[in-house]
Protein backbone atom coordinates (compact mmCIF):
# COMPACT_ATOMS: atom_id res chain seq x y z
CA UNK A 1 0.00 0.00 0.00
CA UNK A 2 1.55 3.65 -0.86
CA UNK A 3 0.89 6.32 1.02
CA UNK A 4 0.75 9.98 -0.96
CA UNK A 5 0.59 13.49 0.52
CA UNK A 6 -0.81 15.54 -1.57
CA UNK A 7 0.47 19.56 -1.27
CA UNK A 8 -1.19 22.85 -2.80
CA UNK A 9 1.90 24.79 -3.50
CA UNK A 10 2.20 28.77 -3.70
CA UNK A 11 1.26 29.81 -7.08
CA UNK A 12 4.52 32.18 -6.63
CA UNK A 13 6.88 29.41 -5.95
CA UNK A 14 5.84 26.77 -8.89
CA UNK A 15 8.19 28.40 -11.21
CA UNK A 16 11.09 28.29 -8.67
CA UNK A 17 10.72 24.37 -7.83
CA UNK A 18 8.65 23.38 -11.06
CA UNK A 19 12.51 22.75 -12.61
CA UNK A 20 13.75 20.92 -9.04
CA UNK A 21 11.45 19.27 -8.26
CA UNK A 22 13.49 17.32 -5.81
CA UNK A 23 14.56 20.43 -3.52
CA UNK A 24 10.67 20.82 -2.46
CA UNK A 25 10.40 17.23 -1.43
CA UNK A 26 13.47 17.67 0.74
CA UNK A 27 11.62 21.09 2.55
CA UNK A 28 8.72 18.95 2.62
CA UNK A 29 10.45 15.45 3.90
CA UNK A 30 12.15 17.13 6.57
CA UNK A 31 8.93 19.32 7.61
CA UNK A 32 7.11 15.28 7.62
CA UNK A 33 10.20 14.25 9.84
CA UNK A 34 10.93 17.06 12.21
CA UNK A 35 11.28 16.29 15.83
CA UNK A 36 8.36 17.61 18.17
CA UNK A 37 9.94 20.39 19.62
CA UNK A 38 10.50 21.90 15.94
CA UNK A 39 7.11 21.97 15.21
CA UNK A 40 6.33 25.65 15.66
CA UNK A 41 8.63 26.14 12.92
CA UNK A 42 7.64 23.54 10.67
CA UNK A 43 4.40 24.87 10.57
CA UNK A 44 5.79 28.09 9.58
CA UNK A 45 7.57 26.87 6.74
CA UNK A 46 4.50 24.85 5.24
CA UNK A 47 2.37 28.03 5.47
CA UNK A 48 4.99 29.86 3.51
CA UNK A 49 5.27 26.82 0.92
CA UNK A 50 1.65 25.77 0.73
CA UNK A 51 -1.76 27.14 1.14
CA UNK A 52 -4.58 25.51 2.59
CA UNK A 53 -6.88 23.81 0.41
CA UNK A 54 -10.75 24.43 -0.24
CA UNK A 55 -11.81 20.99 1.49
CA UNK A 56 -15.62 21.49 1.17
CA UNK A 57 -15.39 23.00 -2.44
CA UNK A 58 -12.93 19.95 -3.70
CA UNK A 59 -15.09 17.33 -1.75
CA UNK A 60 -18.11 18.72 -3.40
CA UNK A 61 -16.90 18.75 -6.81
CA UNK A 62 -15.14 15.27 -6.98
CA UNK A 63 -18.80 13.88 -5.53
CA UNK A 64 -20.51 15.36 -8.28
CA UNK A 65 -18.40 14.18 -10.58
CA UNK A 66 -17.92 10.59 -9.55
CA UNK A 67 -21.01 10.04 -7.75
CA UNK A 68 -22.90 8.03 -10.67
CA UNK A 69 -19.49 5.52 -10.94
CA UNK A 70 -19.78 2.31 -9.62
CA UNK A 71 -16.36 1.94 -8.59
CA UNK A 72 -16.63 5.30 -6.15
CA UNK A 73 -17.98 5.77 -2.83
CA UNK A 74 -18.39 8.82 -0.15
CA UNK A 75 -18.43 8.37 3.52
CA UNK A 76 -18.05 11.53 5.41
CA UNK A 77 -14.75 13.24 4.34
CA UNK A 78 -13.49 10.14 2.63
CA UNK A 79 -13.45 9.60 -1.11
CA UNK A 80 -12.91 5.92 -2.09
CA UNK A 81 -12.49 3.79 -5.20
CA UNK A 82 -12.87 0.02 -5.75
CA UNK A 83 -12.29 -1.04 -9.18
CA UNK A 84 -12.04 -4.22 -9.52
CA UNK A 85 -11.75 -4.34 -13.20
CA UNK A 86 -8.02 -2.54 -12.60
CA UNK A 87 -7.25 -4.18 -9.35
CA UNK A 88 -7.29 -0.28 -7.64
CA UNK A 89 -8.67 0.53 -4.04
CA UNK A 90 -7.94 3.78 -3.26
CA UNK A 91 -8.74 6.14 -0.57
CA UNK A 92 -8.63 10.22 -0.36
CA UNK A 93 -8.49 12.25 2.46
CA UNK A 94 -9.39 15.44 2.35
CA UNK A 95 -7.73 17.64 4.67
CA UNK A 96 -7.32 21.54 4.95
CA UNK A 97 -3.47 20.99 4.79
CA UNK A 98 -2.87 18.55 2.28
CA UNK A 99 -4.99 16.15 1.11
CA UNK A 100 -3.53 11.97 1.76
CA UNK A 101 -4.31 9.18 -0.66
CA UNK A 102 -3.91 5.89 0.22
CA UNK A 103 -3.71 3.48 -2.96
CA UNK A 104 -2.65 -0.40 -3.66
CA UNK A 105 -1.14 0.92 -7.01
CA UNK A 106 1.43 3.12 -8.37
CA UNK A 107 -1.12 5.30 -9.95
CA UNK A 108 -4.96 6.45 -8.48
CA UNK A 109 -7.61 7.07 -11.22
CA UNK A 110 -8.13 9.84 -8.30
CA UNK A 111 -4.85 11.93 -9.80
CA UNK A 112 -6.81 12.53 -13.37
CA UNK A 113 -9.50 14.73 -11.35
CA UNK A 114 -7.26 16.58 -9.20
CA UNK A 115 -5.30 17.68 -11.95
CA UNK A 116 -8.02 19.05 -13.27
CA UNK A 117 -9.32 20.76 -10.07
CA UNK A 118 -5.88 22.22 -9.61
CA UNK A 119 -2.51 21.78 -11.36
CA UNK A 120 -0.66 23.31 -8.20
CA UNK A 121 -0.83 19.98 -6.68
CA UNK A 122 2.54 18.55 -5.26
CA UNK A 123 2.72 14.52 -4.62
CA UNK A 124 4.94 13.14 -2.27
CA UNK A 125 5.33 9.24 -0.94
CA UNK A 126 7.61 9.76 1.76
CA UNK A 127 8.24 6.20 2.84
CA UNK A 128 9.26 5.37 -1.18
CA UNK A 129 10.89 9.00 -1.78
CA UNK A 130 8.84 9.13 -4.69
CA UNK A 131 7.95 13.20 -5.66
CA UNK A 132 6.32 14.33 -8.50
CA UNK A 133 3.67 17.41 -9.86
CA UNK A 134 0.62 16.56 -10.42
CA UNK A 135 1.08 18.70 -14.05
CA UNK A 136 3.98 16.74 -15.07
CA UNK A 137 2.53 13.11 -14.99
CA UNK A 138 0.94 11.63 -18.09
CA UNK A 139 -2.62 11.14 -16.91
CA UNK A 140 -4.40 7.64 -17.71
CA UNK A 141 -7.26 8.30 -20.29
CA UNK A 142 -10.47 6.71 -18.90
Amino acid sequence: MRRFYIFNIRLELMNLYKENPENLYKILNSIYKMKESELNYGYNLFKQICVTIDTLALSNKLYLKMHNDLVYTKIDNEHIINNLYKDEVSVLKIKKSHLLLDCNTSYSSFFNFLNTFNSNFFVCDFQSGDFFFLSDIELVVE
